[in-house]
C-alpha cells in the first residue's frame, strides 16, 4: 500500500495554457466608404466613379493589410 504522509509535499501542478486573442490594428478594421451618388450628369457620374475608384482602392488596401497580418501570425506559430 502507498500512503503519502502529510510531511511529503505534491509536485505542483502547472497551470493550464491560457488563450491569447490577437488583433489586427484597428485601422485595418475600419468599414469602408461608400459615398452616395447624388449627381444628375455624365460629368457628375464620372467624377462619382473617381470618389468610388478612390475609396474602392483604400478598402482593398485594407484587406490586403489584414491578409499580411494574419500571414505574419502564422510564421510566428
Amino acid at each position: 500500500m502507498l500512503s503519502i504522509s502529510c510531511a511529503e509535499k505534491p509536485e505542483p501542478v502547472s497551470p493550464a495554457p491560457q488563450l491569447i486573442y490577437v488583433y489586427p490594428p484597428a485601422v485595418l478594421l475600419q468599414h469602408c466608404e461608400k459615398t452616395p451618388f447624388t449627381g444628375e450628369t455624365f460629368g457628375d457620374a464620372v467624377m462619382a466613379l473617381q470618389v468610388s475608384q478612390g475609396e474602392l482602392d483604400i478598402c482593398s488596401s485594407r484587406i490586403d493589410a489584414l491578409i499580411e497580418w494574419q500571414r505574419g501570425l502564422r510564421s510566428i506559430h
